[in-house]
């Protein structure tokens, strides 16, 4: 891995691989005083929906250790002309990559601007990290733990993904008692249905709550079609609909993908991973099963 940096609007590196991005925590010294009343402007440097999605809870956690910080993220425009020549990799389906940091941080209180080209000469990315031993650690708190929050800030600090919706979109809001089904994946080597059995067994607790579904494959004839028969068509809405009827689900019960990870904090998320250790993207509080059945919960 190569630590990237973003100075005057060019992405730049030291061209040295290294095992981790980021810095020990050990060697981490308070960045910014407490009083810090400037600009923090911030990109990613992965671009899928569940790349925003899980440090979506970082502009308000910055604001809870420092009240007058101001919160700058990077507009569409700069995203399109700084790095439209890799953005392009994290699309999926008919979604343009470019418009997921506008479905996640859509309404977000905590945000103060959207920066362009020639505002700022740095913008601090997530490469900016402090690592422990600890793989599981989600990545922002590993952001937070680099610009000075500390352990203890950490444990009074909800930063798990936020979402705000406006009054049209919560006028919306379904009546009855629903759970959410997800069975697809960005990645093109995980695509289509996995060995499922495990997360099986613990949807059997919610048998035949209507759902709404997204899936690559047919469930017709499956087991998920024996314990949800009652079911809706995710897909025929847009994608901050699809966001808000999950975030207003009892349930959300996949495969691990972006979109459950942007609701895990307003809803029961069980979700299948098709990793040994989820690292960076673990969420808190979050029932992740693995494909051997083991589960980990942090």
């Amino acid at each position: 891995m190569i630590q990237q940096k973003i100075i005057n609007d060019q992405v730049v590196h030291d061209g040295i691989q290294r095992d981790k991005l980021g810095y020990p925590l050990s060697e981490i010294k308070s960045f910014l005083p407490d009083d810090y009343d400037g600009w923090f402007p911030f990109t990613r440097l992965c671009f899928s929906l569940g790349d925003w999605a899980v440090i979506s809870g970082l502009p308000e956690a910055l604001k809870k250790k420092y009240p007058k910080i101001k919160i700058a993220l990077p507009s569409r425009e700069y995203l399109k002309t700084t790095v439209s020549n890799v953005i392009n990799q994290w699309g999926y389906g008919d979604n343009n990559p470019l418009d997921y940091i506008d479905f996640i941080f859509k309404n977000n209180p905590y945000v103060d601007y959207r920066f362009n080209v020639g505002d700022f000469d740095l913008i601090y990315t997530d490469h900016e990290r402090a690592y422990t031993d600890d793989v599981n650690v989600p990545l922002v708190e590993q952001i937070l733990l680099r610009f000075g929050l500390t352990p203890e800030d950490l444990n009074k600090i909800d930063s798990r993904p936020s979402l705000y919706f406006d009054k049209d979109e919560r006028s919306k809001k379904i009546k009855f008692e629903y759970g959410c089904l997800l069975f697809a994946s960005r990645i093109d080597k995980l695509k289509g249905r996995w060995d499922d059995k495990n997360l099986i067994e613990e949807a059997r607790k919610y048998k035949d709550i209507p759902v709404y579904y997204y899936s690559e494959f047919d469930l017709n004839g499956t087991e998920w079609d024996e314990l949800f028969p009652n079911r809706f068509d995710l897909s025929k809405y847009s994608l901050r609909e699809q966001l808000f009827i999950k975030s207003k689900a009892k349930f959300n019960i996949g495969y691990q993908a972006g979109i459950n990870d942007a609701v895990s904090k307003f809803t029961n998320n069980i979700i299948l991973t098709p990793y040994d250790n989820i690292k960076e993207n673990i969420i808190r509080k979050v029932q992740y099963i693995h494909l051997d059945g083991t589960k980990t919960v942090i």
